[in-house]
């Protein structure tokens, strides 16, 4: 059997990395911006929507908690019926004898999308802090360029994890 799961000990090494990143980045967006802050940029990048310091840091803190360490915690749902997980070969997968590599695949793709969130985010809050020290508050276009490479990788890994990653082994029976 091919090897399916990277290395686990990069994996979390990364995601600690994001989860430190994501600390320090959220503890300097806190003594940089001001209050009230420019929290909402249109397609022009001038600031559309304004919120407190307090609020601004609250909501990207709640973001970060929810999507950087909830994300990871999906992987659980391999324990259970399967109800609500929508992956290829399904009846392959939640068989028994699988549900341990079923559970290191979802665990390291779920890792992977919350790393890859955790750096969108922190992308932001640089953006957000850097936009706000402007005499007037707007962000460049060039942080689309960011969000659109964000969709490019998590589209890309998806469509791997569709065609490929979820695949039946070679040698393996689909069916029950």
């Amino acid at each position: 059997m091919r090897q399916r799961i990277g290395s686990p000990m990069l994996m979390w090494t990364m995601y600690g990395l994001v989860l430190i990143l994501r600390i320090v980045t959220i503890s300097w967006a806190a003594v940089k911006l001001p209050d009230p802050v420019a929290s909402s940029f249109g397609a022009s990048g001038a600031a559309t929507g304004w919120s407190s310091r307090s609020a601004y840091l609250a909501f990207d803190i709640g973001v970060s908690a929810l999507m950087v360490l909830g994300m990871p915690m999906l992987s659980r749902l391999a324990n259970g019926s399967g109800a609500g997980v929508n992956i290829p070969n399904r009846d392959y997968w939640f068989r028994p004898e699988n549900r341990a590599m079923l559970r290191r695949l979802m665990t390291g793709d779920l890792v992977f999308i919350a790393c890859a969130t955790g750096l969108l985010l922190t992308w932001v809050t640089v953006s957000v802090v850097i936009a706000n020290q402007q005499a007037v508050p707007a962000m460049g276009s060039w942080s689309m360029l960011v969000v659109g490479a964000f969709v490019v990788v998590v589209v890309g890994r998806t469509v791997w994890m569709k065609v490929s990653r979820y695949a039946v082994p070679m040698g393996a029976s689909a069916g029950r």
